[in-house]
C-alpha cells in the first residue's frame, strides 16, 4: 500500500511548543526580578570603591541583573 505524503507537510509546533523549560526559567526569573525592580522605587546611596551616588533601587537593581547576566554568559562552559 502507498503512502501519500499529507499536502500540508508535516505539522509545525507553534513558538509556544518550541521553548524549553530552560527558556521558560530565565522568562519567569525575568518577570520576578521586573517585579521586584517595580516595587523598590525609591532613591538609595550607593558606594562602590571610590564611588558614590544616589539612583532609584530599580536602576540600581537594573545594573546589578544585567552584571549578574554578563557575567553568566562569559563564564558559561562549552558543554
Amino acid at each position: 500500500m502507498d503512502q501519500t505524503p499529507d499536502a500540508k507537510g508535516p505539522q509545525q509546533k507553534s513558538w509556544l511548543a518550541r521553548i524549553t523549560g530552560r527558556q521558560w526559567a530565565s522568562v519567569a526569573l525575568v518577570i520576578v526580578a521586573l517585579v521586584f525592580m517595580l516595587q523598590n522605587l525609591n532613591i538609595v546611596r550607593v558606594e562602590f570603591f571610590l564611588f558614590h551616588t544616589s539612583a532609584p533601587l530599580w536602576a540600581v537593581l537594573l545594573i546589578t541583573l544585567a552584571a549578574g547576566y554578563v557575567i553568566g554568559r562569559f563564564s558559561k562552559r562549552g558543554d
